[in-house]
């Protein structure tokens, strides 16, 4: 099947943990598509996987009625995707160095340190009632 008509590709989803899944299914299936190796097809199923789950816990609150948008869009040269919910965001500034000694043993705080590391870039936007998160992988 292709997903990418265009080179772009959206759906949007219930703020909801059944459908991780599924949204890391889609994710690598237009990374294959796209043509990233399996390694760069599986960092990205991982960084997707994170933020979406972000996205159900921190951004939508665990309130199943919230909506997670997802939006993939490649150029030839890389592969944008941007996961957007309907919380009020958080300053990026705050989040904690995981690999700190005092961070190691804390139950959360790795997940954007991960997307970090596994993507070639990271950005946040912040608007009245909506975040959104851009990762950028290069082909």
């Amino acid at each position: 099947m292709a997903w990418l008509k265009g080179g772009k590709y959206s759906e949007i989803f219930l703020s909801k943990p059944e459908y991780l899944e599924k949204v890391e299914s889609i994710t690598s299936s237009i990374a294959r598509e796209a043509g990233f190796n399996e390694s760069s097809s599986d960092d990205l199923s991982i960084a997707i996987t994170e933020l979406f789950n972000n996205a159900i816990h921190h951004g939508n609150r665990n309130d199943p009625g919230k909506k997670i948008f997802l939006k993939y869009e490649f150029d030839g040269k890389r592969l944008k995707i941007t996961v957007e919910d309907e919380g009020n965001g958080f300053d990026p500034k705050t989040i904690k160095n995981p690999l700190a000694p005092e961070n190691l043993l804390s139950d959360s705080g790795r997940g954007i340190y991960l997307v970090k590391m596994l993507m070639d870039d990271l950005d946040f936007k912040f608007d009245k009632n909506r975040s959104r998160v851009i990762i950028i992988k290069k082909l």
